[in-house]
């Protein structure tokens, strides 16, 4: 079982956090101005960090955060050609050298020696 914050404490590290985020300065210039020590600064900072995350779990669900990138949909026509192993090959039909070259290079291979 833990120890037991003194709430006076408590609220003494809640306000001087608060200052420090208006301070703008560094924590150890802050802490020298202060008279703590950086270790002690970083431990409250933390303990106040952990008790704010473990509060918003218990009340709300996390809910998942969609990212994506931009896309662009073209749709053009273009030559299928599916093959007997489930493989699809498409070729934009503005291609016509690359389905002529495809279709000579199966009818050479498919050809019977």
């Amino acid at each position: 079982m833990g120890r037991q914050s003194d709430p006076r404490k408590t609220a003494a590290w809640e306000r001087r956090l608060a200052r420090y985020g208006d301070s703008g300065l560094t924590v150890g210039r802050f802490c020298d101005r202060e008279g703590v020590s950086i270790a002690t600064f970083h431990y409250w900072q933390r303990k106040f960090r952990d008790a704010s995350v473990e509060e918003t779990a218990w009340a709300t669900p996390a809910a998942p955060v969609a990212r994506f990138d931009p896309v662009e949909v073209v749709s053009r026509p273009a030559v299928t050609i599916r093959f007997a192993s489930g493989a699809v090959m498409e070729i934009p039909e503005d291609r016509e050298d690359l389905v002529k070259a495809v279709v000579l290079a199966l009818a050479t291979e498919a050809a019977p020696c």
